[in-house]
Formats: C-alpha cells, sequence, structure tokens
C-alpha cells in the first residue's frame, strides 16, 4: 500500500484549525498565539507534512531518507574525515547524507535549514556553528527534523563533546616540562565554543604554572589557509620568535610546518609544534606531529546513535543529552626539551 502524503487539510483537521491559518502559520506570514502555532507545527511534523509538491515528489520516489550535514567548509581536513565516518554509519541505517557546507554564512545556513524541512529529511547534524548563529531558525527547524550537534552551539539540541579545554591544557603542560615558557597560541574563530575552550586550556596551562600570557603569541586570524600560513610566517620571523607554537588544529599546525620550511627553520631543533586533532595529516607532517587527538570516529558513533534514537522515539519527550569524550594525548616528533 502506498503511503499517503500530508496535506494542509490533514494538518487543520487535525490541529482544529483553519486551512488558511495553518497555511500561513507553516510560511511564517501571519502572528498568531504562540499556543496555536505550537500545535500546527507540532502535528505538521507528526503527520510528515512538506509543504511543497517536489518534496513530495523527493520523497515519494525515493527509497531512502535523506540526513543533511551542516560543516562550516571543507578545506579543513578534521571536517573530510567527520564526514567520511558519518556517512559510513549513516547509510547502515539506509540514510543518504546530504553535505551543507555553510562556509560560515547565516543566509546559507538558513537556506539548507529550508530545504531540508521543505524536503521532508528525516533529521540534520551540526558542526562548526557558533554560538546565536541562527538559533531561531534551528528552534523552527527542530519541529521537523530530528537534531543533533557535534560540537556545534545549539540550544536545545543532543550534543556530543571532546574535552578540548582540558586537552589543551595537557598538551601546553607537556611543552612547559619540555622547558618552553615562551609558548605562542595560534588559531581563529575564538567565538565558536570548541575553539574558545582550547584557548582558555592554553590560558590555564600558562597560568597555573606562573608563565604571564604575552599578547603578541596570542593569534587569532581568519577562517583562511592563506591568511593562517601569513600568520604563522610573521610569527616566526618576528625578533621575538616563541621557542614553541600550539595550534589551535592541524589545518593551522600544517601552515606553521610550511612556514618554518620556507623560513629555512627546522622543527623542532629551532621551534617546536603541537595541534589538536589527531587526525591523518598529523602522521603525515614530517615530523610527526605531537598533538591531542579527537576520535572522529567516535564522535561520529555517538552523534548518529543520538540521531537514530531521536528517530526511533520521535513522540517520546526526552531531557536533552551531551556527551564528553575523552581525549587523547599523542607524543610524537615535533617538540625539542629545552635545557
Amino acid at each position: 500500500m502506498k503511503k499517503k502524503y500530508a496535506t494542509l487539510k490533514d494538518v487543520a483537521e487535525k490541529s482544529g484549525v483553519s486551512i488558511s491559518a495553518v497555511s500561513k502559520i507553516l510560511s511564517g506570514k501571519a502572528d498568531f498565539k504562540e499556543e496555536t502555532k505550537n500545535k500546527v507545527f507540532s502535528v505538521a511534523k507528526e503527520i510528515g507534512y512538506a509543504p511543497n509538491a517536489l518534496a513530495r515528489s523527493i520523497q515519494k520516489n525515493s527509497g531512502y531518507q535523506m540526513i543533511g550535514f551542516f560543516i562550516p567548509n571543507i578545506m579543513n581536513p578534521f571536517f573530510a574525515e567527520l564526514v567520511n565516518e558519518v556517512e559510513k554509519r549513516l547509510a547502515r541505517h539506509g540514510f543518504i547524507l546530504t553535505l551543507c557546507i555553510f562556509n560560515d554564512s547565516q543566509e546559507k545556513l538558513k537556506r539548507f535549514l529550508k530545504m531540508l524541512v521543505e524536503t521532508r529529511a528525516t533529521g540534520c547534524i551540526i558542526a562548526g556553528t557558533r554560538e546565536d548563529e541562527c538559533e531561531e531558525d534551528f528552534q523552527a527547524a527542530k519541529r521537523f527534523l530530528s537534531m543533533v550537534s557535534i560540537q556545534a552551539d545549539v540550544e536545545n539540541v543532543d550534543r556530543v563533546d571532546v574535552t578540548d579545554e582540558a586537552g589543551t591544557y595537557e598538551i601546553v603542560s607537556y611543552l612547559i616540562s619540555k622547558g618552553h615558557k615562551k609558548i605562542a597560541f595560534l588559531g581563529y574563530r575564538f567565538d565558536i565554543s570548541i575553539l574558545k575552550n582550547r584557548l582558555a586550556g592554553y590560558y590555564r596551562a600558562l597560568s597555573e604554572h606562573h608563565i604571564e600570557v604575552q599578547d603578541n603569541y596570542v593569534i587569532e586570524g581568519k577562517h583562511d589557509p592563506k591568511e593562517i600560513y601569513e600568520r604563522a610566517h610573521q610569527l616566526l620571523s618576528s625578533p621575538d620568535r616563541p621557542t614553541a607554537i600550539h595550534c589551535i588544529n592541524e589545518l593551522v599546525a600544517s601552515n606553521v610546518y610550511l612556514a618554518a620550511k620556507d623560513l629555512g627553520l627546522r622543527i623542532p631543533e629551532d621551534i617546536s609544534v603541537t595541534g589538536f586533532d589527531g587526525i591523518s595529516i598529523s602522521k603525515l607532517l614530517t615530523p610527526q606531529l605531537t598533538t591531542i587527538q579527537d576520535p572522529v570516529d567516535l564522535l561520529a558513533q555517538i552523534a548518529v546513535d543520538m540521531l537514530m534514537e531521536q528517530i526511533e522515539h520521535i513522540n517520546d519527550v526526552k531531557e536533552v543529552k551531551q556527551i564528553y569524550i575523552q581525549h587523547r594525548f599523542l607524543e610524537r616528533e615535533s617538540v625539542k626539551e629545552i635545557k
């Protein structure tokens, strides 16, 4: 028996609201009482109403269900590995992953959310958003989509995190134990909570070891490889060059390696370098990078498990979950001990 796709009339009958009012509420064209809006949105999600004919056609002719995956960019190899791990796990459950690369654009975020709702996607996974970024749009989309965050700042959404602050604290403390006191922190987008937490770990390590923070050693650039390289080059060629640089992730670390090479500096003989993420690129760098590992496979597994649980219990009211994964310290070859 073929599935009967819901109509505006179905939503109106079940919610006890007129068809005209339902249409206006779902399209956001008029003001109604919050109770009425919530009732209409709840019924629409429950019976699987999609607001346009294209969406119904896509779902009707597809043997799969769609999950959107929001990432800020594809330049960072961490996201490339995360996408791969998430896609494999979603496929085992019969879902197709739709990649939503928003390039730090709120307008793109909104368009992707609208597309997922209108094509009646089953849910979405979000990575790399900052606090208050399109928050109202995400909360509105939650009425239709199951939703999980991987270290993304979205309120009232199940979330999986890594111990970013503790990981950075550990690796910066390791640099200090090797005799380093002039330690720089190179990164970008400190307005994103995971990156802000990594910076906090750097500050805590210096503070607890009674090392004064030098403002010129804390460098925030744009999320752009060319600018990251330029910042690294500038730092490494400065008269007051640090003895060590901790990089916010391995996209940054790879650019520090390149800048050091171009300046004729050797790692770790002339400059020690550490990173964060522990993805494949960290082992391909020469010398291999001492880093903190973000377990990408575990992040993906927990996020997909959370999403599947939501989908299977779509009508249950549950407390929002937040799960922390313990980081792992990987000591390799990029740090020199200073006597």
